[in-house]
């Protein structure tokens, strides 16, 4: 049976990476083999420090983001929330731009001016019942989908280098180690027909057909393989589909 769930695996990195063949040592068990690239969203981000009457909609549509993927990227979870003086990080812009004051009623509140500064994590996106625990916490700066042409069939979770990995829910280890364009990976195998995936890591800390719980360290972030940056690229499989972590993830934990 665990013979078989590896080679099932196999198919995991379809677009994000080609078919990869399952090659057999010299007595006769399968190996996991990922041959193709892994392409990956550059790591680009910049601060937007928010100035007296900006609001997150003006802020969001100045950069051309949604106000959901500006909330996303910032741990707001109510817009009412923004406050003069503060940072906020812009993914996918290499250079701050001028916001205009809000001039007219919009959907967002305009900022107010506050002397406390909040702590920020990523909001939750997924289901409030979610089966899966977010993996780390970070900046959400690339979701799940095509890149252009290329498939991105995972999220990309930015954080410093040498942050906690842990494990989305308890299961156990298909593959641990070095790939061509992944870096070093750790996939999970979990009830439900669930398996995760946790690439360019800086260390990787558990070993094949090892046995994981919930939140366990398997490793931490890094920026191995083929990236521009420290990140987290996490993905999922539904019965060897490719599918959206988002929507597995429940809230992420305050601190």
């Amino acid at each position: 049976m665990r013979a078989f769930a590896l080679i099932a695996v196999l198919g995991l990195v379809s677009g994000c990476a080609t078919s990869a063949p399952a090659k057999r040592t010299g007595k006769g068990k399968p190996q996991l083999v990922l041959e193709a690239g892994h392409t990956e969203p550059e790591l680009v981000a910049t601060k937007h420090r928010v100035e007296k009457g900006q609001t997150l909609y003006r802020i969001a549509k100045t950069y051309g983001l949604s106000v959901e993927e500006l909330m996303a990227a910032n741990g707001i979870s109510d817009p009412r929330e923004l406050a003069v003086g503060e940072e906020l990080v812009v993914p996918g812009s290499g250079a701050p731009k001028p916001v205009a004051p809000a001039d007219s009623p919009e959907p967002v509140a305009p900022a107010r001016a506050v002397s406390d500064k909040r702590e920020r994590g990523p909001v939750s996106v997924g289901r409030k019942d979610g089966v899966l625990q977010w993996p780390v916490r970070g900046v959400l700066y690339a979701r799940f989908g095509k890149k252009g042409k290329e498939a991105h069939d995972g999220i990309d979770l930015a954080a410093p280098a040498g942050t906690p990995v842990q494990t989305a829910a308890p299961g156990t280890v298909l593959f641990a180690g070095e790939q061509k364009g992944y870096g070093l990976i750790a996939i999970i195998e979990h009830d439900g027909g669930l398996i995760t995936l946790y690439a360019h890591n800086r260390d990787v800390r558990v070993k094949a057909g090892q046995t994981v719980r919930e939140k366990q360290v398997v490793a931490t972030v890094g920026d191995s393989g083929a990236t521009s940056g420290p990140h987290l690229h996490f993905e999922v499989r539904k019965d060897g589909v490719p599918a959206d972590p988002l929507d597995f993830l429940g809230p992420v934990p305050r601190q």
